[in-house]
């Protein structure tokens, strides 16, 4: 292999690719714009829907007896009662959130201290529905706390003496600012590895089965340059790609971020404090993984007779690397199990949660790294057997 040969081969293949504005469109601009994007729209319209059901709760209720809780629950100003022939049938069209049946001894039961029950109905696959019923709650617990403060005064009983125990949050990280990092701990793993997958796919399914429609691949083989360099430039310039596309991916995230309004910003801005030594090992992780998934795509590409053929091998490749990815997803950083660290993949995802919460278990670290080393070489192997190979090279 020569290195002069490998630096021209991958000046030529990035030229191609950067001069093809459909994958600069495809590969670099959608990573960077679609997160921020859909942050936007899907905090914009979470936080509209929650406000319009926080200021406009609409409810039935049943009350023959006319009784006070009824009163207690019209008086407040975000209320909205509706009347109905047919409850069922509006809670489901959504037309009534909550609906609300009160015996009609209620308040005889009050005076006497004998337990009553009120009945809510909704639609518990309604996130309106499900809103609405806290909120309601809320003012039924709020009404009921009232009457029990209120016998106990009458018995010159202090009402404290029902909550003899009084619990004060004191949190490791800032209230504002731990879902936020929770939220940043599950995203960004997933967001490097899927990038890390995907990136790599439309140039190598390009640089193989790409240059052998076109005709291409053959008088390239007919040059001085030897294989092996021809295959690293590729690899090379694959890798770039990849990592690229992984750096977009997260410059979106940290930009929805940001946002306002976006869907993050309920949770607040996350303190992750990362030193450039961590920041150093979490992006090595995926330019590993880009190698790896480049070489075996690379590789398949190679032996695809056409375009679409490829594509057909590579799908699978990167459906089980997606499902290894969100295998992880919902796993809490600081308690994952060792036998984690040596499932392919999944051990990458683990590794960047630690690192993002400032855990560094340097066993963790060894066998994530040396795994990721092993599956290089392996890929690295697999792409120069099939590259070497005539009947696979001039597969038609």
């Amino acid at each position: 292999m020569k290195s002069n040969v490998v630096a021209i081969v991958l000046r030529k293949e990035l030229l191609d690719m950067f001069r093809d504005r459909k994958t600069l469109i495809l590969s670099i601009l959608i990573p960077l714009i679609v997160l921020p994007l859909l942050s936007f729209f899907i905090g914009k319209a979470s936080n509209e829907n929650a406000q319009k059901v926080q200021n406009n709760i609409a409810i039935n209720i049943v009350d023959k007896g006319n009784s006070n809780l009824t009163k207690f629950v019209k008086a407040q100003k975000n209320i909205k009662i509706i009347n109905s022939t047919d409850i069922n049938n509006d809670i489901k069209n959504g037309k009534i959130l909550v609906a609300i049946s009160i015996p009609k001894d209620l308040d005889k039961n009050v005076t006497d201290e004998t337990p009553s029950k009120v009945v809510m109905s909704y639609d518990n696959s309604s996130e309106n529905a499900s809103m609405a019923v806290s909120i309601v709650k809320s003012y039924i617990d709020e009404y009921s706390k009232g009457i029990v403060s209120k016998r106990l005064t009458e018995k010159n009983i202090n009402p404290e003496i029902l909550s003899p125990v009084n619990i004060v949050e004191d949190t490791v990280e800032k209230k504002e600012s731990g879902i936020g990092k929770m939220m940043i701990v599950m995203l960004v793993p997933l967001l490097l590895i899927i990038y890390a997958i995907t990136g790599t796919m439309a140039a190598a399914t390009d640089l193989g089965a790409g240059e052998k429609e076109r005709g291409t691949l053959e008088p390239l083989l007919t040059t001085k340059a030897n294989r092996m360099s021809l295959l690293w430039g590729k690899l090379f310039s694959i890798a770039i790609m990849g990592i690229i596309i992984s750096l977009a991916s997260l410059v979106s995230l940290f930009i929805a971020m940001q946002q306002k309004n976006g869907m993050f910003s309920s949770a607040g801005k996350a303190d992750l404090n990362l030193s450039l030594g961590t920041l150093m090992l979490i992006m090595l992780i995926p330019i590993l993984l880009t190698m790896v998934f480049g070489a075996i795509q690379l590789a398949l590409s190679i032996y695809a007779k056409s375009f679409k053929e490829a594509q057909t091998y590579l799908s699978p490749v990167m459906v089980v690397g997606m499902i290894l990815a969100y295998l992880t997803m919902m796993k809490d950083a600081k308690n994952i199990e060792g036998y984690y660290f040596n499932i392919p993949i999944a051990n990458a995802s683990c590794l960047i949660k630690e690192l993002l919460v400032g855990i560094h278990n340097y066993n963790h670290i060894a066998i994530t790294f040396g795994w990721m080393i092993v599956y290089v070489v392996a890929a690295l192997l697999f792409a120069r057997y099939m590259f070497s190979r005539e009947d696979v090279v001039f597969r038609a």
